[in-house]
């Protein structure tokens, strides 16, 4: 029986994904290796060191890494070439452009995502250009053509091996997470086209547009960081892309079907639009049958464009609030039905092998304010890497600690690592750097390869130590491990020689470079990630007082400066992009310090966040459309009532926390649309007066502004809602771990 058993569990064995990765990497770095030490290369460690750092960014996006390494030699050689032909005789000359050159690789490695690991490599390959040893121009040549050859091999051994050793695809994945937005589209449009009379329909209304943000994010991480270099994904790049863009236009038509909600609720839908429930059957048609095409491929399918047809008797007997309401609503029934129905066409394309590559859309035009405006957390990582640098040179010239040059290079290098992930714990790496590095030293460059006798031996060491880093560490250990492992021992195609003190110095500079890059690490701010969390909540606070209270005198048509509008643009900009830095901040916090603050209760808070800030800039744009005459004085008092209460609740979050009460929000909104419903019924013949001169479109954005506040209130109170479930005083105190 125990035999059987262990039989079955032998018949039944399959290794972890995790398992057969550390085995691919292990596999190819030992080869690259292998390689370059036959051929007898000048650094043999660089083909294994790139089959190592190719190797860190797992998950669909090591061949394209790979790719980029050796496209960031092109930049690096000329960058190095040209700082060695203006600086090589000025000391401060050549270190000054040297930290210039660091400043522009995290400048560009932030702004061009696509290609972020290229410039991360070409800014560090510079700097170990420009260290090395040469006596001629001819010398120069040797070593960047040896880097090259380098870092090709490396790659191209690490590419065969992922292709033939259990080849791994993120398109699965990617089609998954396309299927269940789809579903969740379902469900909203299907909530939204129906009464919501019960606040359990209204919290599930919620509660599932949060789930389509999380699926939307999770597209965007699935093809833009993971599945983008699958040949089958890029084939159909552009209509991937075109599909990521259309669910985010159709979960902003949704919000605003969501904020004209008050405004319908008096309206009998199924009266007013008597084909109504053909209208819901073919959206939710297209709907599922895009979830089938992207799981099951092509179909053939006739495209069809609905009309709503309008019982303009009864929309005639509503109240004039109840028609505004509708006009507006009505626009974003007819914008759900174009793009479902674009999204179905993008879903068979994306599976027709037969349709041709779609060009690349155009990009919107920004103003100037906008393309000047600048990232704050970038200048300061740009000047982070900037002063880092020149400190690692003055250090080379004027203390000469143990590693002599390798300052100039090893220290940035690692800096760029921080650099572009600033939520890394850089005084989580002094103290593994020192264990991970004098046990490389000791066990492995003094005690084995000594006694190491032949390629068999070498390569048995090689491959357990890889695995053994990529298998049972962490990313950042792992990372320390990579450098020890490639750069340490030092191997080369001759008479094999082990100096203990050179080794020993090098790992010090190791250890060294670590500190420094800690000490400076305080320029991007708290080690204490929840410290940092705090600060851009602040920061977003801040942002959002600033931009309510510019509405006050947006509405007086007051002229507005140039700084006054670069502001503007600058405090827009901080909105969008603050989320996404908490975010990230938020998952470096370590919730064992800080029970009270649950994960589930942060992603709820974020969740809350990403909307309210939908809604703000809903709220600016609707503010900005040209009004009629149907915006009466009284409703613009009201409406700016509105605005001044919209003003103290983001003034009262700049400077406290919490205290803000979710029901409190909620009242005054309902407040405010009774008012504004009952100014507006009350001015009937006026608006019959207007009716021969005020377009559709005009009382589309008439309601569409009264709707941006609706909206805008609803997003503070599920804000509120969820700040009120985390102890902002706990992130507060001082925590020392």
């Amino acid at each position: 029986m125990i035999l059987i058993t262990l039989q079955d569990k032998i018949n039944n064995f399959q290794l972890s994904r995790k398992a057969k990765e550390a085995i691919k990497v292990s596999f190819a770095f030992t080869i690259a290796y292998l390689i370059a030490l036959q051929v007898g290369w000048l650094s043999p460690f660089w083909a294994g060191f790139t089959v190592g750092q190719v190797a860190m960014f797992a998950n669909g996006q090591s061949l394209h890494k790979g790719a980029l390494r050796l496209s960031s030699l092109v930049p690096g050689i000329i960058v190095a070439t040209f700082i060695f032909a203006v600086a090589a005789q000025d000391r401060w000359l050549f270190a000054s452009l040297g930290s210039v050159w660091t400043m522009i690789a995290i400048y560009l490695m932030v702004r061009d995502q696509q290609h972020d690991y290229m410039w991360q490599v070409a800014g560090f390959v510079v700097l170990i250009f420009l260290t090395a040893h040469y006596n001629s121009s001819a010398d120069l040549f040797q070593q960047m053509a040896s880097r090259f050859m380098d870092a090709a091999l490396g790659i191209t051994i690490y590419t065969l091996v992922t292709v033939l050793i259990w080849p791994d695809s993120n398109v699965i994945t990617l089609k998954k997470i396309c299927i269940n937005l789809t579903a969740t589209q379902t469900k909203i449009f299907t909530l939204l086209a129906s009464p919501q009379e019960s606040l359990e329909d209204k919290n599930t209304v919620r509660t599932t547009v949060k789930q389509e943000i999380l699926l939307i994010n999770s597209l965007k991480l699935a093809f833009f960081a993971k599945g983008s270099e699958t040949y089958e994904v890029q084939e159909a790049a552009g209509y991937w892309k075109e599909f990521y863009h259309l669910s985010i236009q159709l979960g902003d038509s949704f919000g605003r079907l969501n904020n004209s909600d008050l405004g319908l609720r008096e309206i009998d839908l199924e009266r007013l639009i008597p084909d109504l429930e053909h209208y819901r059957d073919i959206i939710t048609q297209r709907f599922k049958r895009t979830g089938e095409i992207l799981e099951n491929g092509a179909q053939e399918f006739k495209e069809e464009t609905l009309t709503l047809s309008i019982d303009e008797a009864y929309l005639s007997s509503l109240p004039p609030f109840d028609q505004l309401a509708f006009i507006s609503s009505k626009t974003e029934f007819e914008k759900t039905e174009q793009l479902s129905r674009q999204l179905l066409r993008c879903a068979n394309n994306i599976m027709d092998e037969s349709v041709h590559k779609k060009e690349a859309s155009e990009k919107i035009p920004q103003s100037i304010y906008e393309r000047l405006i600048p990232d704050v957390d970038l200048v300061m990582r740009m000047l982070f890497m900037g002063s880092l640098t020149f400190v690692a040179f003055l250090l080379w010239v004027y203390v000469d600690p143990p590693g002599h040059f390798s300052w100039f290079y090893l220290a940035p290098t690692i800096g760029l690592v921080v650099a572009g992930t600033p939520q890394t714990k850089t005084n989580a790496m002094i103290i593994p750097s020192f264990f991970i590095l004098f046990f490389i030293l000791i066990v492995i460059y003094a005690m084995i390869l000594p006694t190491l006798s032949g390629v068999f031996e070498l390569s048995i060491l090689l491959f357990s130590c890889m695995f053994i880093l990529f298998y049972f560490f962490d990313p950042m250990p792992r990372l320390i491990g990579i450098i020890g492992i490639a750069t340490k021992l030092g191997l080369e195609n001759v008479d094999q020689t082990y100096d203990f003190a050179h080794a020993a110095n090098n790992a010090l500079l190791n250890v060294g470079s670590y500190t420094i890059v800690y000490i400076f690490s305080y320029m991007l701010g708290s080690p204490r990630p929840e410290k940092n969390v705090l600060k851009q909540f602040r920061r977003y606070y801040k942002s959002a007082h600033f931009l309510s209270a510019m509405m006050a005198t947006t509405k007086k048509n007051t002229p507005q400066s140039i700084t006054t509008k670069f502001k503007i643009a600058f405090y827009r900009y901080e909105l969008k992009t603050l989320p996404s830095k908490i975010h990230s901040w938020s998952n470096a916090i370590n919730h064992k310090h800080f029970p009270n603050n649950t994960p589930e209760a942060i992603a709820d808070l974020l969740l809350s966040m990403h909307s309210l800030s939908n809604n703000l800039e809903d709220w600016f744009e609707a503010n900005n459309l040209p009004q009629t005459p149907l915006l009466f004085n009284k409703t613009t008092e009201e409406l700016e009532k509105w605005q001044a209460g919209i003003e103290d609740v983001f003034r009262h979050y700049q400077h406290n926390f919490d205290g803000l009460s979710s029901s409190r929000i909620q009242a005054s909104l309902n407040q405010h649309v009774s008012h504004l419903e009952t100014i507006i019924n009350t001015h009937v013949k006026e608006i019959e007066q207007l009716k021969e001169q005020v377009t559709e479109q005009e009382k589309e954005h008439l309601f569409r502004l009264v709707g941006s506040y609706q909206g805008l209130s609803l997003a503070l109170t599920s804000y509120a809602s969820s700040a009120e479930q985390i102890d902002w005083a706990h992130w507060q105190e001082e925590v020392f771990a």
